[in-house]
């Protein structure tokens, strides 16, 4: 157990804090570095439904300290049911660094 927790203390991680409130989805992108980074970050929301589909791209240049949380931009959507939606986090410094993670809503993908 104990080695788990060091592993994950020495490895850099995306996570999604969501919640959601009715047909309405509010994620917010979490990453933790083991090294400071002026990093690229990219975000990607693409929904599939019986309305259509849409992407949205977000992109940014972040300065990230080492060991610290760091929220990256908040994203808002509606998914109806059948609706499937796919967020995409990649942060890069442009060398070693290259993180990407995917999050859907429970059940939809």
């Amino acid at each position: 157990m104990h080695t788990l927790i060091l592993l994950a203390a020495l490895t850099s991680q995306i996570g999604f804090d969501a919640h959601q409130q009715g047909d309405t989805w509010t994620v917010i992108p979490q990453v933790t570095l083991t090294q400071d980074c002026q990093c690229r970050v990219q975000m990607e929301t693409s929904r599939h439904g019986a309305a259509g589909n849409s992407t949205t791209r977000q992109n940014s240049w972040v300065n990230i300290r080492a060991g610290e949380p760091y929220a990256l931009s908040q994203i808002s959507f509606s998914a109806g049911q059948g609706d499937e939606v796919v967020v995409t986090v990649t942060i890069t410094d442009g060398q070693a660094l290259h993180l990407s993670r995917q999050w859907s809503p429970p059940g939809r993908v």
